[in-house]
């Protein structure tokens, strides 16, 4: 333990720099002191050189001594805080070697079944960071070693690879929230990622269907796709939970289907439109899921599903990326998650009470559905707004309202018992009022018809 200096074979130096050798607690130490050294080097250290040479051995020794006494009082609050760790707990902490992090993280409880594919992600991330505290700083063996300045160094990382705010913010929650779960039970006295700031997130959200849209996918769609974007269409749900519906959630009777929705767990029910009975009937019933074979392609997690969504958005030219100069790919505004956005904004503009709407969608708070999902074209926007403010502010006229599904069912009622000239009149009168409907209202009535 001491002053050292490196020469080659021959004698010369081969580095101009004090080093320093030191051990603490059984761990040994070897530092540059950043010293230069200066004057006639002797032949060994215990020969005095000349004053310029012994100047700078005096720099090297202050220098070494500082950094001893740094690392003793450093083991010491470590060591204090151990103490007092085990005297509460009853138990000694637990030293975890680095490269054990992805196994660590996997052992934490969590509150949901992880799957596979969502184990796989978060387990890549880890490796990363570890891969990255191994190359640039080879010396950290345990997770305790881990310091905030290597925790700056790897989020700036992210930062020089040109990851969205998204990404980069879901990256440092999983390490923030590892080292907080882990905490004092694997000897971490600090969280290296205390302190962390999110980036601010310029969210790209997904962009309704249009109406023609809507009957180009019907049309593009095969036998195995077809009924799964209808559910998608009628229901709202997330594409998971139309993959995976099963019979017990289909009322057939009442016409209701009632789902416990995969994301957030909130019971969602919704009526069984009579374009999404007639299709759910024609399934034979050979499996627990409405849908086997999706099913089934669904639980794999193969991105088989994904690939045939995208062919199908494809075939029917509808255009689903757009341009986003600071990610590293472009952002989907149109995908099957559309569908969700396209239920949401027809039925808000037409007039369904967001308590309606939320019973449906399963969401428990209105600002999710405002801020998400509630995304209407400029037209379709002016029209809501024409229909909810005073005429007096719009300059137009009364609004003429058509339940045209109930209208129909009234004149099927009531068809039998008419005069040939008076179904006429009233067929006549009802096509005219058709006629003058709103593409909003007509948009509505398909929707609930």
């Amino acid at each position: 333990m001491g002053l050292e200096i490196q020469r080659a074979k021959g004698g010369t130096l081969r580095s101009k720099w004090w080093y320093g050798r030191f051990t603490i607690n059984g761990q040994a130490s070897y530092v540059n002191l950043g010293v230069e050294i200066s004057g006639r080097v002797p032949d060994t250290l215990r020969d005095r050189g000349n004053d310029a040479f012994e100047l700078s051995r005096m720099k090297a020794t202050v220098k070494l001594d500082g950094l001893i006494l740094n690392a003793k009082s450093r083991k010491t609050a470590e060591h204090h805080l151990t103490e007092l760790y085990e005297i509460k707990a009853g138990e000694s902490l637990e030293q975890v070697p680095l490269s054990e992090i992805e196994q660590c993280w996997l052992n934490l409880p969590s509150r949901r079944k992880r799957t596979k594919l969502w184990e796989s992600s978060q387990c890549s991330t880890l490796r990363k960071f570890r891969e990255f505290v191994e190359h640039r700083h080879p010396a950290v063996k345990m997770l305790a070693q881990i310091t905030s300045r290597i925790a700056q160094e790897w989020l700036r990382s992210l930062d020089d690879k040109g990851y969205a705010p998204a990404t980069y913010n879901d990256k440092m929650h999983l390490l923030k929230g590892f080292f907080d779960r882990v905490g004092y039970e694997c000897g971490i006295i600090r969280n290296p990622f205390a302190g962390c700031l999110s980036k601010i997130k310029a969210t790209v959200h997904h962009q309704p269907f249009t109406q023609d849209e809507l009957n180009r996918i019907l049309k593009h769609a095969d036998d195995l796709m077809r009924p799964v974007f209808i559910v998608g269409m009628c229901t709202a749900m997330r594409q998971g939970d139309c993959c995976l519906l099963q019979w017990n959630q289909v009322d057939l009777l009442e016409g209701f289907i009632t789902v416990k929705t995969s994301k957030t767990g909130e019971l969602a029910e919704i009526p069984l439109f009579p374009v999404l009975r007639d299709e759910i009937e024609k399934q034979p019933r050979k499996s627990e899921y409405v849908f086997p074979e999706v099913a089934a392609m669904y639980l794999r997690k193969n991105f088989g599903l994904s690939w045939r969504v995208k062919q199908v958005l494809k075939a029917a030219k509808i255009e689903t990326k757009q341009v986003c100069p600071d990610r590293l790919q472009d952002a989907t505004i149109k995908g099957f998650h559309s569908l969700r956005t396209t239920w949401i904004t027809m039925a808000l503009s037409a007039g369904v009470p967001m308590e309606l709407v939320r019973r449906v969608t399963g969401h428990s708070t209105v600002e999710v559905v405002l801020k998400h999902y509630f995304r209407p074209g400029r037209e379709a926007f002016r029209l809501a707004l024409g229909k909810a403010l005073p005429k007096l502010i719009t300059g137009a006229e009364e609004e003429e309202r058509l339940d045209l599904p109930n209208e129909v069912l009234a004149l099927g009622k009531v068809v039998r018992s008419l005069k040939h000239e008076e179904l006429i009149e009233k067929v006549d009168a009802l096509a005219k009022a058709v006629a003058r409907m709103t593409k909003s209202q007509k948009d509505a009535a398909v929707l609930a018809a």
